[in-house]
């Protein structure tokens, strides 16, 4: 069973493993990396749901230029040597020319033709999910809202502490 990687981009991150279907590694200087089975049900109707809603959520509120929206990142998936997949963020995100562009935001776990602080075209066919700031509301990160489920209230507390809201 191949298993995809999961990166998460929000400082101070962290989520606990209460079933064997994810699994937590924790890397120095580095978010945590959370390993997800490619059969996940809760995560592929996340990213589902990330891709449906990408056009009317992510893409209209770039292009609005509302003063309150800011941090627009797109979580993509990279292939990997294995034959699975690594999903990393892509932040500092234009749209230029019909194509999205920025910089990824962590290092790989495997190695990949791509790396921490490389500017990349997002491949809008491996997206995975979304978000952006409206003021503290955090839009989109639907990949994140399932990852959050099995925090613990201490990790929970912490992600808080950044002082931004789930919807």
């Amino acid at each position: 069973m191949k298993k995809i990687l999961i990166i998460t981009a929000i400082s101070l991150f962290a989520v606990s493993c209460e079933n064997n279907k994810r699994e937590k590694v924790q890397r120095e200087g580095e978010p945590d990396v959370i390993f997800v089975e490619n059969q996940d049900n809760e995560m592929n109707a996340a990213i589902e749901n990330a891709k449906k809603t990408f056009k009317t959520g992510f893409h209209q509120a770039l292009l609005s230029k509302n003063p309150n929206f800011s941090n627009f990142v797109i979580k993509q998936r990279f292939d990997t040597p294995d034959g699975g997949g690594e999903h990393m963020w892509i932040g500092d995100i234009v749209f230029d020319k019909g194509k999205y562009r920025g910089i990824v935001q962590n290092e790989p776990m495997q190695p990949l033709d791509v790396k921490l602080g490389d500017e990349v075209v997002v491949n809008i066919e491996n997206l995975s999910d979304w978000m952006y700031y409206d003021k503290n509301l955090v839009k989109g990160a639907y990949t994140v809202k399932v990852l959050r489920k099995t925090m613990t209230d201490e990790e929970k507390k912490q992600m808080d502490s950044q002082g931004l809201i789930y919807e």
